[in-house]
């Protein structure tokens, strides 16, 4: 009986070692998957804090410049704005002169073309003739004292 017993406790002290050998490494297993589980913990508050350093940085910079567009947006719609005006002035000016053409057109070619008809040479010895009629007149009164 004794060999009986002597057995059975020597079975259990068999299963009782592989059962403590298999909860060791377990527990080996679950201290390895708890370190890896706080290491990928610490990568992920690393993570987020790189994200909303980022943020923090990069959300004023991005409004402030976001700012800046609509200021040039405005800007240039105002520049836009004095063309369209400066357009439209210059189309005024442009057909007030068109009119003025038009309506002294007659009157300007007329007087062209009685420019054009006036005899120069004629003009020009006229001219030439007063001067010999008037110098002797001008040394008469030059001696006069006037």
């Amino acid at each position: 009986m004794m060999d009986d017993n002597f057995e059975a406790t020597s079975t259990d002290n068999v299963a009782t070692k592989e059962n403590q050998d298999v909860l060791t490494e377990i527990r080996d297993l679950s201290k390895k998957r708890l370190l890896l589980q706080r290491i990928s913990t610490g990568c992920m508050v690393g993570t987020l804090l790189v994200v909303l350093v980022a943020a923090l940085l990069m959300v004023p910079r991005a409004t402030t410049t976001l700012n800046h567009i609509n200021q040039v947006a405005v800007k240039a719609e105002d520049s836009l704005a004095k063309v369209d005006k400066m357009t439209a002035s210059m189309e005024s000016a442009s057909d007030n002169l068109n009119e003025l053409v038009n309506a002294n057109g007659e009157a300007l070619s007329s007087a062209v073309k009685s420019m054009s008809e006036v005899d120069f040479d004629g003009l020009n010895k006229a001219i030439s003739d007063l001067q010999e009629a008037i110098g002797p007149l001008a040394n008469f009164m030059s001696r006069f004292g006037r």
